[in-house]
């Protein structure tokens, strides 16, 4: 990868680094999104394995994900 930037332009650098943060910044829009669509389907009561396939994630991080929710929501310490 070094020796594809050493030609490029100042300019150019700054155009990619800054489209690169981009790209960063609407993954993390776009996993919090998702978690978000996630705990919608959780409080609808999808079928875990549903909502897994869906977001292409293992059935076992949905369950972690939602029963972290639920123990949000039932937290009365505050």
């Amino acid at each position: 990868m070094k020796d594809d930037l050493e030609g490029v332009s100042d300019q150019m650098l700054a155009d990619q680094l800054q489209a690169a943060a981009d790209r960063v910044e609407d993954g993390e829009a776009a996993r919090i999104l998702r978690g978000k669509l996630i705990d919608e389907a959780g409080r609808r009561d999808w079928k875990q394995e549903d909502i897994a396939k869906l977001a292409r994630v293992k059935q076992q991080s949905i369950s972690k994900r939602l029963k972290k929710k639920q123990g949000r929501e039932h937290d009365t310490s505050e």
